[in-house]
């Protein structure tokens, strides 16, 4: 005897996903999956304990970047009552329409191809996860956003973050050294001498925890579980020489034997003094947000982008030109002018195409 199937976490997404409010079908029978009409409580553990998977579909950076901008959207349809989902494909050229016109207060250009395409990206991903086809790839909005590409009298803010060297680091550790508490000392020389050697992104950096790092007679070997060009969790590592100038390997030592930090992640969060570590907690427990963990007492990709804007600052360099991708700039243009051929520096980088490095490589005056 079936009864119906309790609610679920992505019942919506399977339910809509063949036919719309009215029961009109929306794609052809040939691509409609088979539904059984009642499915039995037995399975409701097994199928609740698979979907809850897909919280880990994006990172929880993306989600929330996602659900920003869709927010935004949201408001363009309510503004001028239309369905924001599903939305019409002329309701998302229309929003674009308005966004490629809108001027940055802090810039005073307008909004980057990128950031339109972030929007369109997110606009995407809650169609999908709605069971509806995304507007954004209507040929119409894909036209419009190639003309965008193409579009050289916008006024755009097209300035990139400049790279952190061997220069620049040697300014910002001497800043570090005049920092009162030797742990403050420790633990920011390591962020920066390893976010530059290794070329990390902030995130990276962020999520290394100790038992990834490992110090061999010459290198220091550095594991990544995940990256934002290894979503999937493939063997990834970076090897970086003891023999190079500004070389992680001694102040990542001094920091772990500092801090005296055996497991868990690699910086840490200080007290208000310097003098301490924070409570590090890290609760396998949902906090029912898009089943993100409890977690605390560790530095995040922002911590760490803020790390690095004080520093510059009191180092005397234009904050406004430096960041957390400063590093991993300064990682391929460094490595460029020691000579390294591009499968070395995409070596150290992780980047799979070189055609990639063009971003990144900011070459010598």
């Amino acid at each position: 005897m079936k009864t119906p199937l309790m609610t679920n976490p992505i019942e919506h997404t399977y339910s809509s996903e063949n036919e719309n409010s009215s029961g009109t079908e929306l794609i052809s029978d040939k691509n409609k999956f088979y539904k059984e009409s009642h499915l039995p409580l037995s399975i409701l553990d097994d199928y609740q304990n698979a979907a809850q998977e897909t919280r880990y579909e994006i990172s929880n950076n993306t989600r929330r970047i996602y659900q920003s901008s869709f927010s935004i959207f949201e408001q363009y349809c309510q503004q001028h009552q239309l369905s924001p989902l599903p939305a019409d494909p002329r309701t998302v050229i229309s929003f674009i329409g308005q966004q490629k016109e809108m001027i940055q207060a802090s810039t005073g250009k307008q909004l980057s191809k990128q950031t339109l395409n972030t929007r369109l990206a997110a606009i995407r991903f809650f169609h999908i996860q709605a069971g509806f086809h995304s507007p954004s790839e209507h040929p119409l909005v894909l036209r419009v956003m190639r003309g965008l590409s193409r579009n050289q009298h916008r006024q755009m803010s097209g300035y990139d973050q400049q790279p952190i060297m061997y220069d620049e680091l040697e300014l910002l550790i001497q800043v570090i050294d005049q920092q009162p508490q030797i742990l403050t000392r420790a633990r920011d020389k390591a962020i920066l001498q390893l976010g530059l050697q290794g070329g990390f992104r902030r995130s990276e950096l962020a999520n290394i925890e100790v038992s990834h790092v490992a110090f061999l007679r010459d290198k220091l070997r550095v594991r990544l579980p995940y990256s934002k060009s290894n979503q999937q969790g493939q063997k990834e590592w970076k090897v970086l020489p003891k023999s190079e100038p500004f070389a992680a390997y001694d102040v990542v030592k001094d920091w772990i034997s500092l801090a005296e930090i055996q497991s868990g992640h690699l910086f840490r969060s200080l007290s208000r003094d310097g003098r301490s570590l924070r409570n590090y907690q890290v609760q396998d427990k949902l906090d029912g947000n898009h089943g993100n963990f409890r977690q605390s007492g560790f530095l995040r990709g922002d911590d760490i982008y803020q790390v690095i804007k004080k520093y510059c600052q009191k180092a005397g360099l234009n904050a406004d030109f430096f960041g957390a991708h400063s590093l991993r700039s300064g990682c391929v243009t460094q490595l460029y002018e020691n000579d390294k051929d591009h499968l070395y520096i995409m070596s150290r980088t992780g980047h799979n195409d070189p055609r990639s490095l063009k971003h990144y490589l900011k070459p010598k005056d």
